[in-house]
C-alpha cells in the first residue's frame, strides 16, 4: 500500500525535490503535485481520492496558503495538512497555530527527520518500496 501525498507549492523544483527525497528514503509513496493552489482546490473539490498528507506552501501567487486553507475548510475533503514553507516569520508560525486543521509547520527544505516526525505524529504508516 502506498502513502498518498499531495504537494502544493508554486516551486516545481521544490515539489520534485520533496518527492525524490521520499523515494530515496525507500518509501512506497504516490504523489500528486500542484503548482497552482486554485487548481489543487478544484481537484480536491471534485476528487474522491484519499490522501494521507497534504504539504502546503504559504507564499504562492494567485492564492496563498492562508487563502487556500480558508477555502479548503469549506470543502468536504478532510486530509491532514502541514505547512511547508520558506517563511521563518514568527507571525506566520502563530497564524498557522490558529488553524485547527493544520497538523504542523515546517520550514523548507523538508528533511527526512521532519517527514518521519510528520508520519509519526499523524500515525501514517509508511511501507518500503
Amino acid at each position: 500500500m502506498k502513502t498518498k501525498i499531495l504537494l502544493i507549492d508554486d516551486d516545481l523544483i521544490c515539489n520534485m525535490a520533496n518527492e525524490r527525497m521520499m523515494r530515496n528514503m525507500g518509501l512506497a509513496i504516490e504523489t500528486k503535485s500542484f503548482i497552482d493552489p486554485t487548481q489543487a482546490l478544484e481537484f480536491l473539490g471534485k476528487s474522491t481520492e484519499h490522501f494521507d498528507l497534504i504539504l502546503l506552501d504559504i507564499n504562492m501567487p494567485r492564492l496563498n496558503g492562508w487563502e487556500f486553507l480558508d477555502r479548503y475548510i469549506l470543502l468536504k475533503a478532510r486530509f491532514p495538512i502541514c505547512m511547508l514553507t520558506s517563511s521563518i516569520d514568527e507571525n506566520d508560525q502563530k497564524r498557522a497555530n490558529s488553524y485547527t486543521i493544520l497538523s504542523g509547520y515546517y520550514v523548507k527544505p523538508l528533511r527526512k527527520d521532519d517527514l518521519l516526525n510528520i508520519f509519526a505524529t499523524l500515525q501514517i504508516t509508511t511501507y518500503p518500496v
